[in-house]
């Protein structure tokens, strides 16, 4: 469930993850065919079901540990892919929107609201080196 409710957060913040919910989706249903959540959302549009993983999101036994792996692998591929600063304005939002199970002021995730800051001083190295070390916390 935390790999589909990263999917539902970044897809939140405008990242086409769709697809990797799609195959999420049909893995976790394979692995466990009668889970009504999964089979609940397999019967949802997409855009529904990411609106109603964010509502089953805070309510969730999340693994903090499964999703900020989840959620680093998927950042770090979207890090790669556009401007540094269109990615720092994202992540405070994301930041804003990381499940209330979470610790938001614990490693990796406290990163994600302050990292972009060194972009308004000019220093795109610190920035990017922040954002490294979070992509790296579980390795």
């Amino acid at each position: 469930m935390e790999e589909l409710f990263v999917c539902a957060i970044l897809c939140g913040l405008g990242f086409d993850k769709y697809n990797t919910y799609k195959e999420t989706l049909d893995r976790l249903l394979q692995l466990n065919p009668t889970d009504e959540i999964v089979l609940d959302l397999y019967g949802r549009s997409d855009k529904d079901a990411m609106l109603h993983l964010h509502s089953i999101m805070n309510e969730y036994t999340l693994d903090c540990e499964r999703f900020g792996k989840c959620l680093m692998k998927e950042l770090r591929t979207i890090y790669l892919s556009v401007e540094i600063t269109e990615f720092g304005k994202k992540m405070y939002e994301l930041w804003n929107r990381l499940p209330k199970t979470i610790d938001i002021m614990e490693k990796p995730f406290h990163v994600l609201s302050y990292a972009d800051d060194c972009l308004s001083y000019g220093d795109e190295k610190q920035c990017r080196e922040l954002y490294e070390s979070m992509f790296e916390f579980y390795e």
